[in-house]
């Protein structure tokens, strides 16, 4: 028998239409999925030197632009955010904690908030169990500064027991004498009444446990703090070292990406010293970009690691690849 090479062509035609009839249909489809929603756990782990170090979410938390940066045009931030490719009405900002572990200490750098400040955080804990942390492990808590999505983490709901049972808990000395003073001027203060009564109860639940040190100084060897006042009195940034690597941790000298590169100059993001605020953040860019040095950011998108550029008069914000190997 002899097939032509019309007589196949047609007969591949066929054969072709035939197997395209014979596929499932939409309606047909084998997989059928739920959608998940919910996100996936906010953890990242890397090294510096001999430290492992994670970065565990506790969420986010927001704010209306106006409030952040009140001196500052609508405009101008539009301007900015639309820039950024990030809203223009609320402000995001991530709350990112770093467990530090030496090999001989598991060290928080602050401690979230446990939903006690805004909903959307307080994810602290179960992030932090994803990671393979108990929080009974925990040996330090260091805290930059007493603002409630740094501080009211260490205690539970009630503000009355210790989150981290077996930890000490670590404040410059200026920052934790500004909280402590008698007849504090936040206490009948109608915007920081409530952080400063909170903090109150905070303060006393962990009493027995606080360590004092000045800034500048010595947490545990290879961790350092660094005075950077402004956002509060005795606010500090913290340096991690190991084996010749770096990590610089910012706290809240600089807590968005959009504002507080482009304009570092703008007075506000809740900073207590707005002219000693500015000052800071000026330097900590300015030596941060000449160093060149690996940054950590509390409130920069998740994970918050990367570096510091200069940008003309300014600088921008240089997200450091993730690395998937430790």
């Amino acid at each position: 028998m002899t097939i032509s090479r019309r007589d196949l062509l047609t007969y591949s035609s066929v054969g072709a239409v035939g197997m395209l009839l014979a596929l499932p249909t939409a309606r047909e489809a084998i997989a059928k999925a739920p959608l998940s929603g919910v996100q996936v756990p906010g953890v990242y782990r890397f090294k510096i030197g001999s430290f492992e170090i994670t970065v565990v979410s506790d969420g986010t938390i927001s704010f209306p632009p106006e409030v952040l940066w009140p001196e500052a045009s609508k405009g101008e931030r539009d301007a900015v955010f639309g820039s950024d490719f990030t809203s223009t009405g609320t402000v995001v900002l991530q709350t990112n904690v770093l467990v530090v572990n030496t090999g001989n200490r598991l060290i928080l750098i602050d401690a979230g908030s446990r939903g006690k400040f805004m909903p959307t955080a307080g994810k602290f804990l179960s992030n932090l169990a994803v990671a393979g942390v108990k929080p009974e492990q925990v040996d330090t808590v260091l805290v930059t500064h007493a603002h409630p999505d740094h501080l009211w983490g260490v205690t539970d709901a009630a503000d009355k027991e210790r989150t981290f049972v077996n930890a000490e808990y670590v404040f410059c000395e200026d920052e934790l004498n500004f909280w402590r003073m008698p007849n504090h001027p936040f206490e009948t203060d109608a915007n920081w009444s409530f952080v400063w009564r909170r903090n109150t109860y905070n303060f006393e639940a962990i009493d027995d446990r606080i360590r004092t040190i000045k800034a500048g100084g010595e947490v545990t060897p290879g961790i350092m703090t660094m005075s950077t006042p402004g956002h509060t009195p005795g606010h500090v940034s913290i340096r991690i070292a190991s084996e010749g690597e770096e990590l610089v941790c910012t706290g809240d000298v600089v807590g968005n990406r959009a504002v507080g590169f482009q304009h570092p100059d703008w007075r506000g993001g809740f900073d207590l010293d707005l002219d000693q605020g500015v000052k800071t953040r000026r330097s900590f860019l300015d030596s941060a970009a000449s160093k060149k040095v690996l940054v950590a950011s509390y409130h920069l998108p998740f994970p918050g690691l990367g570096h510091v550029a200069r940008e003309g008069t300014a600088y921008r914000w240089i997200q450091a690849d993730w690395m998937w190997d430790l």
